[in-house]
């Protein structure tokens, strides 16, 4: 499928469903990543999950999805949820052009996005390991003052 196809596909399902989720595979350099388009539509920030595999990844989508076409929350930069799967904190992304790929191509500089940044099976948010780990998980979005204060930076994406 051409990414032109990608977009009208896109376009398609959002007004069908109010959302899409995009999934791309991970590789050894890379983790995998997923991430809303059309929560834009509602003004309302499109979230990304990186790391995980793709089941969890849609089910953690699907659920702030869920809290935000069918139930109308705004969720907040620097909350944290505690979700049927894991508990997560919500980063801003200053830049995410670069990563949601065909969220840009649907709403260029009108995209705005969050970070799921997900906590270990230890309950532990990558700020709160001993050994933080970063390539399973890279944070682009911006970290809290409670990250900051340990010393965690996000990852630059240009």
């Amino acid at each position: 499928m051409s990414k032109r196809q990608l977009v009208e596909k896109t376009r398609l399902n959002i007004v069908r469903h109010g959302w899409e989720a995009i999934i791309v595979e991970g590789d050894f350099t890379q983790p995998a990543i997923g991430y809303t388009v059309g929560l834009t539509e509602l003004r309302h920030p499109e979230i990304l999950v990186a790391g995980r595999d793709e089941q969890e990844t849609y089910g953690l989508l699907s659920e702030m999805a869920s809290m935000v076409v069918g139930h109308g929350h705004i969720l907040e930069p620097g909350t944290e949820l505690r979700l049927r799967q894991r508990r997560i904190h919500l980063a801003p992304l200053e830049s995410p052009r670069g990563i949601l790929l065909i969220g840009h191509s649907v709403y260029g500089t009108k995209l705005r996005a969050l970070q799921a940044v997900w906590a270990d099976d230890s309950d532990h948010l990558p700020w709160e390991q001993d050994v933080p780990d970063s390539l399973t998980q890279p944070v682009w979005g911006t970290p809290s003052e409670a990250a900051r204060a340990r010393g965690w930076e996000s990852v630059n994406t240009g």
